[in-house]
C-alpha cells in the first residue's frame, strides 16, 4: 500500500515501499554435493484423461526442496521428457533427510493436477556409486501405475580421502620425518 505524504515545498510524493531484501534460503549452508535427475521417459501409465491423451509432468521432493519437470503435452501412457535436467544442492545440515527422492506423476490439467502414480527412489545407490539410472514403478492406491525411467547422478563437493591417498600420504610424511631427524643430528 501506498503512502501519501508531502515532502519540501508542500509537494506531494508517494512512499513506494521498499523491496524485499534478496535472502538465499541456503546461506550460511554448507554444500556436500549436488544431485542431477534427469527424467526419461513413462512406460505402461493409467490414463486419467476422460477425452484425448495425458499431458504427465513429474514433481521430486528431496527434504524440503521440490523441483518439477517439463509437462509433456499428449504424452499419454508413454512420455517423454526432452532436454530436461533437474538439480538440487545437498546441505550437510540437511544430509539426514535427504536419503529419500519423492517422486510423484500428476496429468497437467486446467482446473485440477490428476494423480497418476508415485513412489520413493532410495538414494544410498547413487550416493555411493555417483549414479543410478533405471526404471522406477510407480503405484496408485497400491496398485502399479505404471513405471519412469530417471538417470540419477550425485556430484560430491566433500573429496573422499581414500586408502591409497592415505598411505602415500602416510609415507610421504614419514620421508620428511627421516630427513629432518636425520640432518638435525
Amino acid at each position: 500500500m501506498h503512502k501519501l505524504f508531502h515532502g519540501h515545498g508542500g509537494r506531494s510524493h508517494i512512499n513506494k515501499p521498499l523491496p524485499e531484501p534478496l535472502v538465499d534460503p541456503d546461506e550460511g549452508k554448507t554444500p556436500i554435493g549436488e544431485l542431477v535427475i534427469v527424467p526419461i521417459q513413462g512406460r505402461d501409465l493409467p490414463n486419467r484423461e476422460r477425452f484425448g491423451k495425458q499431458d504427465p509432468f513429474i514433481l521430486f521432493k528431496l527434504g524440503n526442496v521440490s523441483k518439477r519437470s517439463s509437462t509433456d503435452v499428449r504424452g499419454g501412457q508413454r512420455p517423454r521428457w526432452k532436454d530436461d535436467q533437474l538439480n538440487i544442492k545437498m546441505y550437510e545440515s540437511d544430509a539426514k533427510d535427504a536419503t529419500s527422492l519423492y517422486v510423484t506423476c500428476l496429468d497437467e490439467d486446467h482446473q485440477k493436477n490428476d494423480f497418476i502414480g508415485n513412489c520413493v527412489v532410495n538414494l544410498a545407490k547413487v550416493l555411493e556409486y555417483g549414479e543410478h539410472d533405471d526404471w522406477f514403478e510407480l503405484t496408485y492406491k497400491g496398485r502399479e501405475a505404471g513405471e519412469l525411467q530417471l538417470q540419477l547422478t550425485y556430484y560430491s563437493f566433500v573429496r573422499a580421502f581414500s586408502p591409497t591417498r592415505f598411505r602415500v600420504l602416510f609415507l610421504v610424511c614419514w620421508f620428511l620425518f627421516i630427513l629432518f631427524a636425520f640432518t638435525t643430528y
